[in-house]
């Protein structure tokens, strides 16, 4: 009994190490589809995992990290707070718990979850130590915590040095920290990369850093290698398309970008090379292949945004403003959707094409505080200059003073908006400030024309009684315009009946008829030159008048 007792025992055991570790495979292998970005794929490997294994926490945590992949940050919140419900005792949910918060701004609440981690680990777990670093890493800035990341990740290192990762994740922290040198994340890529060689994932670190640095060569021979190394790791195509996309090569990012979906033809796969289309420019092929992707599953908000910038650069802005209105009010929904400044501006610029320029203005300034408030100041400037135009063209010149006057605010080397702020000063009859911005126009670009002849007629305009002292501007226009009088006719024939009517003014009536003689010249049916000449012939006829008559 005792001998058959023990042989049962023993197959038991086999079985159950057996189980335990093909069960630990499993993990891997959805760990490994996640990182190569088939979502739907892993999805289904984690939901088999937790039927089989409701208990384990760990798969509940990979399940949510597939999701936050995914961008899906709704279902990866309930997946921790389900693996927290189902095994309390799991310190990677609390992290992933963390993370979710923290992107949504609480950092208390974050830090809480963070810290039940780490006493559930007892510190002692390198894992979690790395995933608390990645989120606070990969927080949104206002949320970031670089320097715990990097001191999280140094004591996750010192428990597991032989984890290539955890310097992939240190790479990132650093990188972070000082984008402007990346030198030390290299160091740490560099360092996984002498643990694994095959490291595909440390490889794309590389190619990203001197993408980054726009140097895209180099950027493209990390790529290649990452290619080389696993020729079936999808998203090294897809970040090669993405680099392609910038270095303006959109062809040879198209067909990088068809490899990956050889790879990768999940929804999900599609939906990313939708939103790569309109980056790449090419906006009908974006379009369609959302409308095909929105046909099975229009769950995605962030399309309703791509969609609708795509059609504004098309020129379809009744399309444009249905589709962002759908996002805006579905984004209102979703918490962890986060509205940009972009999104308002095209919101602006649809609303405007279709003729609700009140609103658009309204949606413009709100585009305009945000940058402002994220330092953008030069994005910002862009902006009021469009609000400026808009303004300008339904003849508010005030409004167009007050945005070109914040354009030129932020960005004081822009002779466009200079020449602007003056059309709409000149228009409101503010012909001090329409000097001053068509001096700014001169001073910036002394070889165009259209300053000079712009603080001409605003000097003029200032001096309504023809005393001269907008001789100076006239002059100096007259003296640009040269042997192109004819090709100049209109300004020239003012500039002329100006100095012409100065010179009268002063008495100096043989110059007045040199000016008026000139501007016959350019325009013989000139009523103004007809006047002055028709009035110096009455005067001559008149009879000369004798002493002592009045």
């Amino acid at each position: 009994m005792k001998g058959k007792f023990s042989k049962k025992n023993a197959i038991l055991v086999t079985c159950l190490t057996f189980a335990v570790a093909s069960f630990g495979q499993d993990l891997k292998q959805a760990i490994q589809t996640n990182k190569d970005e088939q979502f739907e794929k892993a999805d289904k490997m984690y939901k088999s995992l937790i039927n089989a294994k409701s208990d384990n926490g760990d798969n509940y945590f990979y399940e949510g990290e597939n999701f936050y992949a995914w961008g899906k940050m709704d279902s990866a919140q309930a997946a921790y707070e389900k693996g927290i419900k189902m095994n309390p005792t799991n310190a990677l949910n609390y992290a992933g718990l963390g993370k979710i918060v923290l992107n949504l701004g609480d950092v208390q609440d974050a830090n809480d979850n963070f810290y039940k981690a780490k006493t559930l680990s007892k510190s002692k777990d390198p894992i979690v130590l790395a995933k608390i670093a990645e989120a606070y890493t990969g927080a949104p800035t206002a949320n970031r915590d670089l320097k715990q990341a990097i001191d999280l990740l140094n004591q996750a290192i010192k428990l597991d040095s032989k984890n290539p990762d955890l310097y992939i994740d240190l790479g990132d922290a650093q990188w972070a920290a000082d984008p402007s040198n990346a030198s030390n994340a290299i160091s740490q890529y560099e360092k996984a990369l002498s643990l694994n060689s095959k490291n595909v994932i440390a490889i794309l670190r590389e190619g990203m850093v001197y993408q980054n640095a726009a140097n895209y060569n180099l950027s493209y021979t990390y790529y290649q290698k990452a290619n080389q190394v696993d020729s079936t790791f999808a998203p090294a195509y897809r970040q090669k398309a993405e680099m392609l996309a910038l270095a303006q090569r959109y062809d040879e990012a198209i067909a990088q970008y068809k490899k990956y979906l050889a790879l990768n033809d999940a929804l999900s796969a599609r939906d990313r090379y939708a939103k790569f289309l309109y980056l790449a420019k090419k906006y009908n092929d974006a379009i369609s292949e959302i409308q095909k992707i929105q046909a099975k599953d229009s769950s995605d908000v962030i399309l309703y945004r791509v969609l609708a910038y795509c059609q504004f650069e098309i020129k379809d802005y009744k399309n444009g403003l249905n589709n962002i209105n759908k996002f805006f009010a579905k984004a209102s929904n979703k918490p962890s959707i986060k509205v940009l400044a972009s999104d308002y501006t095209y919101y602006g610029k649809l609303l405007s094409k279709n003729n609700q320029d009140s609103l658009a203005m309204v949606k413009m300034n709100q585009a305009a505080t945000m940058l402002i408030s994220q330092g953008a100041t030069g994005d910002a400037s862009d902006i009021y200059s469009q609000m400026g135009t808009i303004c300008y063209l339904d003849n508010n010149c005030s409004g167009a003073i007050m945005y070109f006057q914040k354009r030129v605010q932020y960005t004081q080397n822009d002779i466009n908006s200079y020449y602007y702020l003056g059309r709409a000063a000149y228009d409101c009859k503010k012909y001090l400030k329409a000097d001053s911005a068509f001096s700014n126009v001169i001073s910036q670009r002394g070889d165009l024309l259209i300053g000079y002849q712009w603080k001409a007629y605003s000097d003029q305009a200032i001096d309504s009684t023809n005393t001269g002292s907008a001789l100076p501007a006239t002059n100096m226009y007259i003296q640009k315009i040269g042997n192109d009088s004819v090709k100049n006719k209109d300004g020239m024939v003012i500039a002329l009946g100006y100095s012409a009517n100065c010179a009268y003014l002063k008495g100096n009536v043989e110059l007045a008829k040199a000016y008026w003689n000139r501007v016959l010249g350019l325009d013989p049916t000139n009523d103004n030159a007809k006047r002055f000449f028709d009035a110096l012939k009455r005067q001559q006829k008149q009879p000369a008048k004798k002493p002592g008559e009045k």
